[in-house]
């Protein structure tokens, strides 16, 4: 098992995970993500960046997300404990449908903990949809706190829960 930094390469297996989580997300509710959103160059911009990871196990890639310092201007209004620039933020964790269930979502977060503490950062803050259930249910079995609700864009129907992990 391996959480490194993606390079180029890996943006179509990524592309490959995301067209196959979509639906899925969809059908429990949760249209956070769609055709538009995130698109392969969000994650070629991500790996320009330094930010993008992929989770791999016996050369394949089964996971990903993005540990980076661009924080929501909407965050400003959550009470969080630490500021953000003490935090590293997570983006667009997703786990391919063929591997969900056998607690990948949970090495990859672990991982990314280890990172910020490696990279001296205080903790994490992060974002997912209200309709994300088991995202949320994730955090919390994780040790992250829920710091209250945000909106990221102009949809006032569109709602997120925010969590703090604070190592």
């Amino acid at each position: 098992m391996a959480l490194r930094l993606a390079e180029s390469d890996d943006v179509p297996y990524i592309m490959e995970i995301i067209r196959k989580v979509i639906p899925r997300m969809h059908a429990a509710g949760n249209y956070q993500w769609d055709e538009y959103y995130p698109t392969d160059v969000t994650f070629k911009k991500d790996i320009k960046n330094g930010t993008l990871y992929v989770f791999e196990e016996e050369a394949v890639i089964k996971g990903c997300i993005v540990a980076d310092d661009n924080h929501a201007f909407a965050y400003d209004d959550i009470p969080w404990e630490l500021a953000r620039m003490d935090c590293l933020a997570l983006h667009r964790l997703a786990v391919d449908p063929q591997y969900q269930g056998q607690g990948l979502a949970q090495k990859i977060l672990k991982g990314i903990v280890e990172i910020g503490r490696e990279k001296e950062y205080l903790g994490i803050h992060t974002d997912t949809s209200q309709e994300n259930k088991p995202m949320q249910q994730l955090f919390e079995k994780l040790g992250f706190n829920y710091k209250g609700h945000l909106n990221l864009d102009d949809n006032l129907d569109n709602w997120y829960a925010a969590y703090e992990k604070v190592f």
